[in-house]
């Protein structure tokens, strides 16, 4: 008797179970509606983008001379100083007062200089005497840099060789000179590698007619490796994916994934080489949320 009411027991048990699992699966309770995901998404831009590279320069003279005296003398007269332009043929100094330009010995005696420049560094003074150093050669007595043009040296990286050729436009910017920007180009790349630092040199042609640029100034290059025009160009951050690289678009309400090819890069911006045109809408908020089919909202365009 025991035995039958535990049977009845488990019998009517297991049907009220069916029961409610049958109610959750049937029709008699209300299906939530899927879940509608806001999204920000912005239409691809056609403009311009350039692939750039900052390096670090040092700015030295076109031309830097050191001057030697034909001979050795005592200086008895300095005509410049430190600082002084100078044009070619200038006096610099003369070992006797007052010599007369006719003089036989005046071109011995009478240092000029042999570039138009400014004085850069000056290293005898009057009553010093000029001697000759190891091996015959007189010692200098100035330095003059011709800077009407400057250099600036560069090294970079093994990578971008192939990218920098002479002509590459150069933006340049000082220390020295804040809230300015000058304009260069390349004028030689070094043919060879460095196997210790992986770094070729280039060398930056700069005009300085004003000659407020002065050598040994550190100079910030800005380099446009790359440059495309009519560019399809979207948010870097809207393209997702490690290797295949895509983004989500929204259409007639759905997110649809869209595989897409990257063409260059600058900041925050990246062109767009195929898989999108300029009437798509591409979701650059909420596109780590939706998925492929996601229903979506646009709040914001």
């Amino acid at each position: 008797m025991n035995k039958k009411i535990i049977l009845a027991v488990l019998i009517i048990i297991v049907l009220l179970f069916g029961f409610r699992l049958v109610s959750r699966l049937g029709g008699g309770k209300e299906v939530k509606s899927e879940r509608v995901i806001p999204v920000v998404a912005v239409s691809p831009r056609i403009g311009l983008i350039e692939e750039r590279l900052i390096l670090n320069g040092d700015i030295k003279a076109e031309t830097e001379v050191s001057v030697r005296p034909r001979t050795t003398g005592r200086v008895e007269e300095l005509y410049v100083k430190e600082g002084d332009y100078v044009s070619k043929g200038s006096k610099l100094l003369s070992y006797v007062a007052g010599i007369d330009p006719t003089d036989d010995l005046y071109e011995d005696l009478v240092v000029k200089s042999p570039i138009s420049g400014v004085v850069g560094i000056q290293l005898v003074r009057v009553g010093d005497q000029v001697t000759s150093q190891a091996g015959g050669s007189v010692s200098p007595v100035f330095v003059v840099y011709g800077i009407d043009r400057v250099k600036i040296y560069a090294d970079v990286p093994e990578k971008y060789y192939s990218n920098i050729a002479k002509g590459t436009q150069a933006d340049i910017s000082l220390d020295a000179l804040p809230n300015e920007l000058f304009r260069g180009v390349v004028s030689n790349v070094r043919p060879v590698i460095d196997p210790m630092s992986r770094t070729t040199q280039i060398e930056i042609m700069l005009s300085n007619q004003r000659r407020r640029i002065k050598p040994g100034m550190f100079a910030r290059v800005d380099l446009v490796l790359k440059r495309v025009v009519n560019a399809t160009l979207i948010p870097f951050d809207a393209v997702l994916g490690d290797g295949e690289k895509y983004v989500y678009l929204v259409r007639q309400g759905i997110a649809e994934k869209r595989p897409v090819e990257l063409g260059l890069e600058n900041g925050s911006t990246v062109q767009v080489t195929s898989g999108l045109s300029p009437l798509d809408q591409v979701i650059v908020l909420g596109q780590r949320v939706v998925k492929n089919g996601s229903r979506v909202e646009v709040v914001k365009q």
